[in-house]
């Protein structure tokens, strides 16, 4: 079906964007896909990339953007000599490989992103830190992707719609198809953790995940726990990624570090076990692999209905926030439904009924029926909740 997967990087290595490459890799080949990923050495782009930026420089072009550039594309697509007839590729980059280089070798390109660019350029701030020259050549190289692309897949609606208003993509060809979780429960999880209401014996956790803890939201979940404690509900906030250098001595955070889900696979599980509530109030977000390993864990979640992350807080599992809630109105919802056992039963019971939905498996078979059909009968779509899953996805 997939033949090969592209990104920028080594798409066979875990770490190549936060998982997700491999993790769709090893799912295709777990649905007997002869799927191959593309290992590009990034290391060996070093020197080639400051001299591209010198040169940049020096002709009064700026700095910045050589992996969007005709030079890398070339360099690239000659260090891991592929041979494109014939081949469908998926990638998970507008920009590589080039849907020029490989629909003119006689194979087909497929998209699957979290993002389009002019997206990237304006809610991401990607637009400071390239010259203008790039920006408008990348604006067009993706214009040139869409058009040649077999089929334009993303991860949720809000860049599905920025593509065809945009980026003039033709709407026949656009489809939105679900993400996984970056991860595999072990086959003795618990989803029984927490059954009973967090009270003075025992704090309630808000889960944080994330190295950008700034756009994550972290100071904002900061001021919701303060109001949670003044209003006599103990908590603290478990995170693993990024926090601040200096955090006060009642900010009630949790540090756990970077945690590496490959190497310390078991510290990861450990940390998503303590959890009651996995949190995102980001002030940008195309997509959050963190919020769907949270309801793949069976963990309830809350956050911003900001950008793309209005299809990923299913409204079963999750309690959602226009992205101008206050921090007391959300203290005020989240302790709520902590202090009554229906409302946080049903929540815990409907994001451990997410949890086989949200996993790359049932991804890739959206993607084969899509390929095989032109079509997807029953896409998992977390925003319209749970009722309208149907009984054999759930069982899937």
């Amino acid at each position: 079906m997939i033949d090969a997967i592209a990104a920028v990087g080594d798409t066979g290595d875990i770490n190549c964007w936060s998982g997700t490459p491999y993790h769709f890799l090893q799912a295709g080949r777990a649905m007997d896909w002869n799927i191959e990923p593309w290992r590009l050495d990034m290391e060996s782009f070093r020197w080639p990339r400051r001299w591209w930026n010198l040169k940049q420089f020096l002709l009064g072009r700026g700095v910045g953007g050589y992996q969007y550039s005709d030079v890398f594309a070339r360099r690239a697509l000659g260090s891991l000599n592929v041979n494109l007839q014939g081949q469908r590729i998926l990638s998970l980059n507008q920009h590589f490989p080039p849907a020029a280089s490989v629909v003119g070798a006689g194979g087909k390109l497929c998209l699957y992103l979290d993002a389009t660019f002019p997206l990237l350029l304006d809610r991401y701030g990607l637009r400071a830190g390239l010259p203008v020259s790039v920006q408008n050549e990348c604006l067009a190289a993706e214009r040139v992707a869409f058009q040649q692309a077999e089929w334009l897949v993303f991860f949720q609606r809000w860049s599905a719609e920025s593509a065809v208003k945009e980026c003039g993509a033709d709407p026949a060809k656009v489809r939105v198809i679900c993400p996984g979780a970056n991860l595999h429960l072990p086959v003795n999880w618990n989803f029984e953790y927490n059954r009973h209401v967090p009270d003075a014996a025992r704090p309630l956790v808000l889960g944080f995940i994330g190295k950008d803890w700034k756009r994550k939201g972290l100071p904002y979940l900061i001021e919701v726990r303060k109001r949670l404690v003044a209003a006599g509900l103990p908590t603290v906030i478990r995170c693993a990624g990024g926090v601040p250098k200096a955090l006060s001595a009642d900010s009630g955070v949790d540090h756990w570090g970077f945690i590496n889900k490959h190497t310390q696979a078991s510290r990861f599980f450990e940390f998503l076990s303590g959890c009651d509530l996995g949190c995102l109030f980001s002030t940008a977000e195309a997509s959050s692999i963190a919020v769907l390993e949270f309801l793949h864990a069976g963990i309830p979640v809350a956050g911003f209905t900001v950008d793309g992350m209005t299809d990923l807080f299913p409204p079963d599992a999750g309690l959602r926030f226009e992205p101008s809630a206050k921090p007391d109105e959300v203290a005020k919802r989240i302790l709520d439904a902590f202090r009554t056992k229906s409302i946080i039963g049903d929540l815990r019971m409907a994001a451990r009924e997410m949890s086989p939905l949200v996993t790359w498996e049932r991804c890739v078979s959206e993607w084969q029926e899509l390929l095989q059909t032109g079509s997807i009968r029953q896409p998992v779509q977390p925003w319209r909740g749970l009722e309208n899953v149907s009984k054999e996805a759930l069982q899937s």
